[in-house]
């Protein structure tokens, strides 16, 4: 049975030197016991060019002295992924998680950790009206098509003589919605109209998705990053966006709470005017919605009835938190201009 579960993964790690005295199972990573110590090999779906641009980030970090991340291990011929017809595999040491006792919640320490990224990697991008149209075009045309989606799911709910209690919830809360969708395409529309005015915009290098299960607790209490197979060049908006959402339910959605991590993160690196309104714009747009719409429309039958509902009524609450949380965001960046 052992040499089974061995065999699928021996091809790959003879390009490390590596040979097995037993491997543990663990999802994606596998747990490569060894006389010389413990790896981790991390089996994905990525790509040859997002490993490429995965590859391309753990170096971009190295040069840069980041220290804060698990680093890749090349094969003996200097490689450091490895592709199959189905997967793509990276090897790293194996580091053991330890139990987080630190005082400031384990967000506030990961987002620090993104403005370093953010910080070291930051450059002013010289301005092109038509690479910015092009960004601003194209994100309104798909909120656009999402607006049309939900609009149409209320059209259908309320043609119906008696609703479910899923159409009811959502009905419900439909002009909030709506008023949130609005408010997200006036939030980058700012943000266009200003980058317009500078002539500039600033890109990092973005994870992609941080969050607790993207980082390993070393014994300082500080955050090991891991899983850089989503990074890319982009605006610090959209890291920042993508952090909040994954990261709102540890906060218990307290606004003073998801307010702490902006500070820590500007802290390292000041976030502009424009970046704010972009970032509003993210969280703002309804999309966690049009996902449970879609969810409950494509695969009604994976989940029950109140499954449906309890997953809706949890997004609508924080998309109201978020209504919240943003203003807040804005009146304070009005008030320092003030």
């Amino acid at each position: 049975m052992r040499q089974e579960q061995e065999n699928p993964y021996s091809s790959i790690l003879f390009y490390y030197d590596v040979y097995p005295q037993s491997i543990e199972e663990h999802g994606k990573i596998k747990r490569i016991s060894t006389s010389r110590g413990d790896f981790a090999l991390k089996e994905t779906t990525m790509t040859p060019l997002q490993a490429d641009e995965f590859v391309q980030a753990m170096r971009m970090l190295a040069k840069h002295n980041y220290h804060q991340v698990i680093p890749i291990i090349p094969t003996k011929y200097g490689e450091y992924t490895i592709s199959t017809n189905s997967h793509t595999y990276y090897l790293m040491p194996w580091v053991e998680p330890v139990e987080y006792l630190g005082r400031e919640s384990q967000e506030e320490k990961l987002i620090a950790q993104m403005a370093i990224v953010h910080r070291v990697t930051v450059q002013t991008q010289k301005f092109s009206k038509e690479t910015i149209e092009k960004s601003y075009n194209r994100l309104l045309s798909h909120w656009e098509l999402r607006r049309l989606e939900l609009s149409r799911f209320a059209d259908l709910a309320e043609a119906k003589t008696y609703m479910s209690p899923f159409e009811l919830s959502f009905i419900t809360h439909a002009h909030m919605l709506d008023q949130m969708a609005e408010r997200a395409e006036y939030h980058l529309e700012k943000w266009y109209e200003i980058c317009l005015e500078k002539e500039k915009y600033r890109t990092v290098l973005c994870h992609g998705r941080l969050s607790r299960s993207h980082s390993i607790i070393n014994m300082e209490n500080e955050p090991l990053l891991i899983n850089f197979e989503r990074a890319s060049i982009d605006t610090p908006a959209r890291d920042i966006a993508g952090f909040c959402r994954y990261s709102f339910p540890r906060a218990m959605w307290s606004e003073e709470e998801v307010l702490k991590w902006f500070f820590r993160y500007e802290k390292h690196l000041p976030l502009l005017d424009e970046e704010k309104h972009l970032i509003c714009a993210y969280l703002n747009f309804p999309e966690p919605i049009v996902f449970a719409v879609e969810a409950y429309v494509q695969k009604k039958r994976s989940r029950s009835e109140i499954e449906h509902v309890q997953r809706l009524e949890k997004r609508l609450l924080s998309m109201r938190k978020v209504q919240r949380l943003t203003q807040k965001l804005i009146v304070e960046q009005e008030q320092e201009q003030q």
